[in-house]
């Protein structure tokens, strides 16, 4: 029924403060560790923070490998000690270079996973038509806050059309606008039974009907008419006036 709006590829990015602590382990590593781990600490819970804290922690271990790495060449460098030197890198590279590698690789791995997951939500709002906050949530398979917080992220970053997060609800205006946007209504089928339907409500290729659940004693049926022939919809125990020839009709 409605189109499904394709996600690019997600690409955490780094701010100011990102950059400001990558400087700072190139002056001071202590400080420059202590400050992304806090960082960390404060924004892990956001899904699209998760890529950029691992990207920023491995640049952080890059550089403080660097500097280590600097300080201890010029340590060893009086003494000639070149074992000593190629030693040391070994061990830093073990301790410190491959952490920060394996930090690289779980980046692009948490941006894709949040790439995924944003393609979730993108098609559960403009495809399916979901609303709430916690049908999203669970056709995603994440919780509500998560839902909440992933879905206002895609508001500020355009990934959806303007809208908003109201009361636990999704509201994006030119969705409502348009034609496909859910439609309910009522039919008579062939049998004389009444059908309630919903267009464009949750259904993603198809159109879903649903029958009414009415009492046995006032379902609806088609009679021929005894006088004329023509069929009128009476429901049970009803007399009802034939609109042709004018005889009376009982179920």
């Amino acid at each position: 029924m409605g189109g499904s709006l394709k996600q690019k590829l997600f690409k955490s990015r780094l701010t100011k403060i990102d950059y400001f602590i990558i400087v700072l382990a190139a002056i001071f590593f202590p400080l420059a560790i202590v400050l992304a781990a806090i960082r960390v600490l404060v924004t892990q819970r956001h899904n699209s923070c998760k890529g950029r804290n691992n990207r920023l922690f491995g640049w952080v271990l890059v550089l403080t490998f660097g500097v280590m790495e600097f300080l201890i060449m010029i340590g060893t460098m009086d003494d000639n000690d070149v074992d000593g030197l190629i030693s040391s890198t070994i061990v830093l590279g073990i301790v410190i270079l491959i952490p920060a590698i394996i930090m690289f690789v779980i980046a692009n791995r948490e941006d894709k996973k949040f790439s995924s997951l944003l393609q979730v939500y993108s098609n559960a709002i403009i495809r399916k038509r979901l609303v709430h906050i916690g049908q999203i949530a669970q056709d995603a398979r994440v919780t509500p806050a998560h839902a909440a917080r992933d879905i206002t992220f895609m508001f500020e970053e355009r990934m959806l059309p303007y809208g908003k997060i109201d009361n636990g609800m999704v509201s994006i205006p030119s969705l409502l606008n348009k034609s496909e946007s859910p439609t309910q209504g009522e039919f008579v089928s062939r049998s004389g039974q009444r059908v309630q339907y919903t267009l464009g409500n949750d259904a993603a290729e198809s159109v879903n009907f649903e029958r009414t659940e009415t009492q046995v004693g006032s379902v609806p049926k088609s009679v021929e008419c005894p006088g004329c022939g023509a069929r009128t919809v009476v429901t049970q125990l009803e007399k009802k006036e034939c609109e042709y020839c004018g005889t009376m009709i009982v179920a």
